[in-house]
């Protein structure tokens, strides 16, 4: 066969060469498929789609540990299957794959999913110890902050600590003003410390975000006559 006959076929087999690799390497595509179904099931989250949700949650794990089996020291992996796992509610098992990776490398998004992992399984000290790392180490502006000071507020209304749980709630809402929940816990807290215009003006609040929220409206009909409103 001529030379002239064989480059078109030189030149597809070259094509070939330089495709292959690109379909196959599995780290850049592993890693953003287990970031992006976990992001598809916060999506179905949101449209109360459960079950679909809790399926991606699942897949998404399955692929960090595809990644972590070939190498065990991938950051990332660990952020997304503890980000996945508690989604799934599965506390201990965030906890468990948390300090494994904390072993390895300090990592402020690991710390502070601990300390919501800790919150749930009731150990508050624990919480708040990965809480203050977290504070410590984020990076300013960081985009739970706000979520991480309002659980955070949650362990100290735990502990009828009220005045540090208005500190930790104020500073929530501060960062994140558009949370109803957030709004009314402050009510309720400062109902707790006698701070009933306080109270009044942030169980508004929560109404004014969700104006149907029950315990909202009954915590603003309990404190108006002591404000004096």
């Amino acid at each position: 066969m001529r030379r002239s006959a064989l480059a078109p076929i030189l030149a597809l087999g070259l094509v070939l060469i330089q495709v292959l690799p690109a379909q196959t390497a599995p780290d850049a595509g592993a890693r953003q498929d287990a970031l992006l179904l976990y992001r598809q099931g916060r999506d179905l989250d949101a449209a109360n789609k459960i079950p679909e949700a809790q399926a991606k949650y699942t897949q998404s794990i399955a692929i960090c540990d595809q990644e972590l089996a070939s190498d065990p020291r991938r950051i990332e992996a660990y952020v997304v299957k503890c980000w996945s796992l508690f989604r799934l509610n599965r506390y201990q098992d965030v906890v468990s794959v948390g300090q494994a990776a904390m072993k390895i490398q300090f990592d402020p998004r690991i710390s502070e999913i601990l300390g919501e992992s800790y919150f749930f399984l009731g150990q508050n000290a624990e919480a708040l110890r990965a809480f203050q790392k977290f504070f410590e180490n984020a990076s300013e502006g960081a985009d739970r902050i706000p979520t991480a000071y309002f659980y955070v507020g949650e362990v100290y209304f735990r502990q009828k600590r009220f005045s540090h749980a208005d500190i930790a709630y104020s500073t929530a809402v501060k960062g994140e003003p558009s949370m109803p929940r957030w709004w009314y816990r402050l009510g309720l807290t400062c109902e707790n410390l006698g701070e009933w215009k306080r109270a009044y003006d942030a169980y508004g609040k929560a109404l004014a975000l969700s104006p149907a929220m029950g315990d909202a409206i009954e915590g603003r009909d309990r404190v108006k006559p002591k404000a004096g409103l």
